[in-house]
């Protein structure tokens, strides 16, 4: 061991550390990052990171670094983290796993308050000598004071401060926080959820959790003031009881969706492969998450759509399927015959209600359109109010009135309406109404609007206005009938 390592290592021993939070805090917000094993060459991960970092808008300090110097991406290149004048708050790692150690010794030196490895290969290979190394890797850290994130991680995405690990991520920020220990995952939702509103005020790839883990990241985003809705996607814990208390602190604050991997033994060895993890039994992780109060989730698709319903609808009253009486009462308007059937028994199904039209929507109903007397039921058939000069609009402000119902679904039900002459009016005029209804609402008001697979380009564009259009005012957008549905019924308990 070198003299300033050693003296690294006395110093950060005789200095007290800030709570763990506060140290996260810090990691979000550095005023300088430093990149080792940045390189010129496209096709590596140390060009990605310094070109995201630029393209994403990141306004600190970038210092690439690389033993041959010159320049990368326009930015000087420095040969050694030590050379660094002024050093930098953080520091992502794209160098071989047989160099970690001497750049742990170096962060010290320089004053790093993180590192963060996307450099792998050490654990997850399942091989002594890289295991031996990560319980090394472990050790320097600590001695030196150097918070770790990862090994085999991606890292940060911070979108109000210009930080991610890749160009084509979110750049909007938004109410969800996230952790993850995958950060292809993490990529994979801001791709298929940002046209939704998946939006992030922070989110962490953290893979191996050598140091920071999944507890110190839901503590964190349980008191962080950017976010309402905690995510997470969670292979293994390395600490149950530890992570039963943080998970239970978070879901008593904050709406919290959880994923969890390697819930099968396929799974559960790709997971080991992949991070690490001790994937844990199946039954004893679903009943943790039950007993914490967070909402458990079992695919990609439920982890979107749960995210999105918490971040953007009023909270459903909570439910007990076994009794009848407690169970939410559900009412639909948009859908045709036949999708008014089968989404009365899905519901039905998965512990919703679907009572007939309440009294008091009934009395109103008769006044404005006596012809519909008696006629218009729950779910509401859109194509029954066509020219009766009485609204789906209308008739969900009027269901939202109502003590006799507790959530809402609005169908655009845009199928039936590019079948008129006046197809993209109608759709238009839907989507406005129900953006007022969703502006007023007191009860969960999803919204459907189906994806934009549309073979003909106009009508593909359409939609996705239409989309962006609801998702700028906050509302809840769901593919599907059935995926609106299944969201509030989990939601509901």
């Amino acid at each position: 061991m070198d003299g300033q390592s050693g003296y690294a290592q006395r110093v950060t021993k005789n200095r007290e550390r800030p709570p763990v939070a506060l140290e996260i805090d810090a990691i979000f917000h550095p005023h300088s990052i430093a990149v080792v094993g940045a390189s010129a060459n496209p096709d590596t991960p140390g060009y990605d990171y310094v070109r995201s970092l630029q393209e994403f808008g990141y306004k600190g300090r970038i210092y690439p670094v690389n033993p041959k110097g010159g320049e990368i991406l326009g930015l000087p290149a420095f040969a050694s983290l030590r050379d660094i004048s002024g050093g930098a708050d953080y520091v992502i790692s794209c160098i071989p796993n047989a160099y970690i150690l001497d750049l742990v010794r170096d962060c010290a030196a320089a004053g790093v308050k993180a590192l963060q490895l996307f450099t792998g290969r050490f654990s997850e290979t399942g091989r002594a000598d890289d295991a031996a190394l990560e319980d090394g890797l472990r050790e320097t850290a600590a001695d030196a004071g150097v918070r770790l994130i990862g090994p085999n991680c991606m890292g940060l995405l911070y979108p109000e401060l210009g930080i991610s690990f890749r160009t084509d991520m979110s750049r909007k920020p938004g109410p969800i926080g996230f952790l993850s220990q995958s950060g292809n995952l993490l990529f994979e939702l801001t791709h298929f959820g940002e046209s939704r509103g998946l939006r992030f005020s922070k989110a962490i790839s953290y893979g191996n959790a050598l140091d920071l883990n999944e507890c110190a990241f839901l503590e964190y985003f349980a008191d962080d003031a950017e976010t309402r809705v905690v995510g997470a996607y969670i292979e293994g814990v390395r600490d149950g009881r530890a992570f039963i208390q943080a998970l239970g602190r978070a879901a008593s604050k904050k709406p919290t969706v959880v994923l969890k991997g390697g819930r099968t033994d396929a799974g559960g060895r790709t997971a080991v492969s992949h991070t690490a993890a001790l994937a844990g039994s199946a039954a004893v992780w679903d009943a943790a998450v039950r007993q914490s109060g967070a909402i458990r989730v079992e695919t990609v698709e439920e982890l979107i759509d749960t995210l999105i319903a918490s971040a953007y609808m009023k909270r459903p009253v909570e439910s007990n399927p076994a009794d009848r009486s407690s169970r939410p009462r559900l009412a639909m308007v948009g859908a045709g015959g036949g999708r008014s059937v089968l989404t009365a028994d899905l519901c039905e199904e998965l512990g919703l209600l679907v009572p007939p039209l309440p009294n008091d929507v009934e009395a109103k109903v008769a006044e404005k359109a006596p012809d519909l007397a008696g006629w218009v039921t729950n779910p509401v058939d859109q194509s029954i109010l066509a020219g009766s000069g009485l609204g789906g609009g209308q008739v969900l402000e009027w269901l939202d009135e109502s003590p006799d119902i507790d959530m809402l679904v609005g169908n655009i039900g845009e199928p039936w309406a590019f079948g008129r002459p006046n197809g993209e009016a109608i759709v238009r005029r839907v989507t406005e109404r129900f953006i007022e209804v969703a502006a007023k609402t007191k009860k969960p008001f999803a919204v459907v609007l189906g994806p934009s697979d549309y073979g003909h380009e106009d009508r593909w564009r359409f939609i996705s206005e239409a989309r962006e259009r609801l998702v700028e005012a906050g509302v809840a957008v769901f593919p599907s009938v059935e995926r609106a549905v299944r969201t509030l019924a989990r939601l509901a308990g």
